[in-house]
């Protein structure tokens, strides 16, 4: 079966698995302005990508955010 599906259907808890998302989410925005600027030309100003990478970064890092809370929450909830 695909890895990424068993991932999502394992026993891992949430919040691990929040976190993951948004950083992969954070990383895949910001590729291309990354590639973008080692292999792309010096005198085009790459607005879309920089947008592009500003807006899925924050997404990324509240996802981020939201994740670690909920990985706390069902820590201390697990353990009562």
């Amino acid at each position: 079966m695909n890895p990424i599906l068993d991932f999502y259907r394992s026993d891992v808890r949430t919040g691990i698995k929040i976190v993951l998302t948004s950083l992969i989410l954070g990383t895949l925005t910001a590729v291309p302005l990354w590639l973008f600027t080692q292999f792309g030309s010096t005198d085009v100003t790459p607005t879309g990508l920089a947008l592009t990478a500003m807006f899925g970064t924050i997404a990324g890092a509240f996802g981020a955010a939201v994740g670690v809370v909920w990985w706390i929450i069902e820590v201390i909830v697990r353990r009562r």
